[in-house]
């Protein structure tokens, strides 16, 4: 395990796998890959680099270091009355570094938006082991490729996130959430803005925030009643087009495969046995989507089958990865 606490430090790293031509395995909290099956060659984790740079609460911006746990972020933003709302759908441990890395949807990513979206600047370091920034904290600091937007969900497999500069905005003074007595994938229609819907085979759940007249009203008028968080089935996340949701969830036999649908934003996490999440998979991938397996006791392959590259991904992989020593193969088209 490399746990390097500078990055400079995570570029000595990088050089010393290119000069050993040795892979390595880049880690934030572990609370998405140490549920996949693990690589053998090393690992680099990133909980080392922790601790808010800058907070410029009057400009809702806040730059900090990649390892920062999740938790601790949050808990500096709530002093101010802000947040950012990129935090993971269930579970403690998540580093920052990890959730832009990963870009797995959270529980308000309807109404908030994804990820990429509140990300302003990253520093990292690629497998050519030189340190780099991209993007700025206000417009006319940008300039070159958005790759702000190709590290987020990147995986750690073209660059090593050593910081991040992220936007935030003050916290609603209500949040709470509803149900219906039945499904109703279609709810958002009834809602304005909604931060999350979430429809099992029972019902729908809304998570509502803004002032509370205005959640209270729009519950009544949308018939719902108040109700606990939804629990998710953990063993895997489905991803497809938002228009296809709903035709991925009436393939699903639900007695093999419970599931739940987040409306709007086209993921479905899933539980059963590893023959009814292969025939999800076949199902996503049928409908232009994929499946992540996040059980390895299943004995599945984390990310399905690996297409052929595209030429311009395979560009970008030997520009910012040349020797392929960040995990190739990980990264998604």
């Amino acid at each position: 395990m490399l746990q390097p606490t500078t990055a400079d430090e995570v570029a000595q790293a990088i050089a010393d796998a290119r000069a050993a031509r040795q892979p390595v395995e880049v880690r934030g909290g572990g609370t998405v890959l140490d549920r996949l099956p693990a690589d053998d060659g090393p690992v680099l984790s990133t909980g080392g680099l922790t601790g808010i740079v800058a907070l410029a609460a009057e400009d809702l911006t806040v730059t900090v270091r990649a390892g920062t746990p999740l938790e601790e972020l949050t808990a500096v933003l709530a002093e101010h009355g802000q947040e950012c709302p990129i935090e993971p759908t269930a579970g403690a441990g998540s580093t920052v570094g990890g959730r832009v890395a990963t870009a797995l949807a959270g529980p308000r990513q309807l109404g908030a938006g994804r990820i990429r979206d509140w990300v302003l600047r990253v520093r990292f370091v690629p497998g050519t082991g030189k340190p780099t920034t991209a993007g700025g904290v206000t417009v006319k600091d940008v300039t070159g490729y958005d790759l702000c937007r190709l590290l987020t969900g990147s995986w750690g497999t073209i660059g090593v996130l050593t910081e991040v500069t992220l936007k935030v905005r003050p916290i609603a003074p209500e949040r709470a959430w509803f149900a219906t007595s039945t499904p109703e994938p279609d709810l958002d229609a009834r809602l304005y803005r909604p931060a999350g819907l979430f429809t099992t085979p029972e019902r729908t759940h809304a998570l509502l925030e803004g002032h509370p007249d205005d959640v209270a009203d729009q519950a009544a008028i949308a018939g719902l009643v108040p109700a606990n968080e939804p629990s998710l089935p953990r063993a895997a996340r489905a991803s497809v087009d938002p228009a296809h949701l709903h035709a991925f969830t009436a393939g699903l036999d639900a007695s093999r495969s419970p599931f739940v649908a987040q409306d709007g934003v086209g993921v479905c996490y899933l539980d059963g046995d590893a023959e009814a999440l292969e025939d999800a998979r076949r199902h996503a991938e049928q409908l232009g989507g994929s499946l992540l397996v996040l059980e390895p006791s299943l004995g599945l392959a984390a990310f399905g089958r690996t297409a052929q590259p595209d030429p311009l991904v395979q560009r970008v992989q030997d520009a910012l990865d040349p020797d392929g020593v960040l995990a190739p193969g990980r990264w998604q088209q």
